[in-house]
């Protein structure tokens, strides 16, 4: 029994030899931490007015935007850093409608860019660019497309 027990003994002392508190690579480099790129989720929405009486798709179905309007099916979506490089783009899918009375056509993007900048630029095909900072997207976007064509910040 006692040589089971100094056998293990002596095993368990081979194991923590070996411990150091460092890991090496097998090349006998010591292991950096590698930093992991910067990310920046962008999401939101562009709404656009359907109608006022009610009258049109049913709520939570799919629906395009009034042919008037600046905000269509395929309209592209753009973010640049401060220094100008485009960092994503991403072309506006079928909307969805909601509300009532008042109908609302609201087409929804998210993609992510490197979120290394703190200033972005980004633009709505059809409308002009807008400038935000990191916060600001973090906390999403909504725009309002009004019947003037402009684009307002909701």
């Amino acid at each position: 029994m006692r040589a089971l027990w100094a056998y293990g003994l002596v095993l368990s002392m081979v194991g923590l030899a070996g411990c150091t508190g460092t890991t090496e690579d097998t090349k006998g480099v010591a292991a950096t931490a590698t930093p992991s790129a910067v990310t920046l989720s962008i999401s939101g929405a562009v709404s656009v007015l359907l109608s006022t009486d009610g009258t049109g798709p049913e709520a939570s179905k799919p629906c395009t935007s009034r042919p008037d309007a600046k905000t269509q099916v395929g309209a592209e979506v753009r973010v640049r850093d401060d220094k100008g490089k485009t960092l994503g783009t991403q072309k506006l899918p079928m909307g969805d409608t909601e509300g009532s009375p008042f109908k609302m056509c609201s087409f929804y993007f998210s993609f992510e860019v490197s979120g290394a900048s703190e200033k972005y630029e980004m633009s709505i095909e059809g409308f002009p660019p807008m400038h935000y900072i990191r916060e600001d997207i973090r906390r999403g976007l909504l725009f309002y497309e009004t019947e003037q064509g402009t684009l307002i910040q909701q």
